[in-house]
């Protein structure tokens, strides 16, 4: 009996590469590395997912994708992005807006959807069914949970520049910040190579978006990981219109909630804690 966890940082088009990281977590608790993160596209992922399904036969698979997987709106902003949008650009972030008219993105061709289709698509995380799990993530918004920010003159710190793709705003510092404490909680869990992947990347003076991407697929598969463990995660949005789903702790709970409020929605219908029903029950 096993749990196979998927952490997929997705390139969002058929023209880019992403990429991916799993491992299996064991009902006694351990974990066990499918080997290291790698750069994918859709199919690709894919292909690599079934595979690892048809090694481990587990009883669940649980993919984080850091794509947004319910777009329902021809325009403009999704809720859930509304409302994360607070916290991030209060630390100096940015979130992008997710909506059909970009077409390469969202269009009824575009690779996202044939990907959900093949895993059943995105469920209710509130109420997952099947066998196979696809819940929407950001590590954006994971980072602020777990208080991965950066100190600065606001109070809520700042994020962390460490997409080497945009030079005037990436800094060597910040990458090896998030390398850092990525690093620290694989090592917690004794996931010794993924972990030794990460402190490599992190002293690559010069890394490439596409360590970026890898490093991307570690943090939406500590997301997984979060989940599997049992801990409480938040569901961000609606099952409707579309949601994140990330680690919860106090504090970004009452941010979102008081986002919610200036928005005149109700928080409980747009930011609820929920747990894995596996460990739950």
């Amino acid at each position: 009996m096993s749990t196979l966890l998927v952490g997929f940082d997705s390139a969002w088009t058929a023209t880019k590469s992403g990429a991916i990281a799993g491992l299996a977590h064991l009902d006694d608790g351990t974990f066990h590395e499918l080997g290291l993160p790698q750069s994918v596209d859709f199919p690709q992922a894919e292909e690599i997912i079934l595979k690892w399904q048809a090694e481990i036969i587990p009883t669940v698979t649980v993919i984080m994708l850091d794509q947004p997987t319910i777009v329902n709106n021809t325009a403009g902003q999704r809720p859930v992005e509304n409302i994360v949008g607070s916290p991030v650009s209060l630390r100096y972030g940015g979130v992008q807006p997710a909506n059909t008219s970009k077409e390469k993105m969202f269009e009824a061709g575009a690779p996202v959807w044939p990907f959900l289709r093949r895993f059943g698509g995105p469920v209710n995380p509130m109420k997952p069914a099947g066998t196979t799990w696809v819940f929407e993530t950001y590590p954006v918004l994971a980072m602020i949970a777990l208080e991965w920010t950066l100190s600065d003159v606001r109070a809520a710190g700042r994020l962390p520049k460490y997409n080497p793709e945009r030079r005037k705003t990436f800094t060597i510092g910040d990458w090896q910040h998030v390398c850092g404490l990525a690093e620290a909680a694989f090592n917690e869990r004794r996931l010794d190579r993924t972990a030794a992947w990460i402190a490599n990347a992190g002293r690559n003076s010069s890394p490439r978006k596409s360590d970026q991407d890898r490093l991307d697929a570690c943090l939406c598969l500590l997301v997984a990981i979060y989940f599997s463990e049992g801990k409480d995660c938040l569901m961000v949005g609606d099952i409707q219109t579309g949601y994140m789903v990330v680690p919860c702790t106090n504090g970004l709970c009452t941010e979102l909630g008081n986002r919610c409020q200036a928005t005149r929605r109700d928080p409980s219908q747009w930011v609820r804690v929920f747990q894995n029903p596996r460990v739950r029950d």
